[in-house]
């Protein structure tokens, strides 16, 4: 898969959105995490990370923003646990990230995915 440049006025970062696993806000930055816990920080807010997805065509990758400030790579999604409040992404060859939600959103994301069965989910969906 090509990677996407992002373009500032001092940098040009590219990113391989097959391996990013965490899209999160930071203010008016966006941190991109990726699986292997790699991380990579944009000089521009999350709505404009998101529009960029949406322009390009991912077809490994299923972006799901699950609030306000975070989007996931639901291709890396092993577990939802209400109860602990906890969502564990993981690509199966020991590289693990937790990531702590609210019963609320966890319990709209597992009925996305449950409701959904076999189809794929949207990419850039909000719950």
């Amino acid at each position: 898969m090509a990677k996407i440049y992002f373009n500032s006025r001092d940098e040009l970062i590219a990113v391989d959105f097959e391996r990013v696993a965490v899209i999160q806000a930071n203010g008016n930055y966006t941190r991109i995490i990726y699986i292997n816990k790699h991380e990579v920080t944009l000089s521009m807010g999350i709505s404009k990370v998101s529009e960029t997805l949406q322009k390009h065509e991912l077809p490994t990758a299923l972006f799901i923003r699950i609030g306000r400030s975070c989007i996931i790579n639901h291709a890396f999604m092993e577990r939802i646990d209400i109860a602990r409040q906890l969502l564990v992404l993981t690509d199966g060859d020991g590289h693990e990230i937790r990531l702590n939600a609210s019963k609320q959103v966890l319990k709209s994301y597992k009925a996305s995915v449950t409701n959904v069965k076999s189809q794929p989910i949207n990419k850039n969906t909000q719950i």
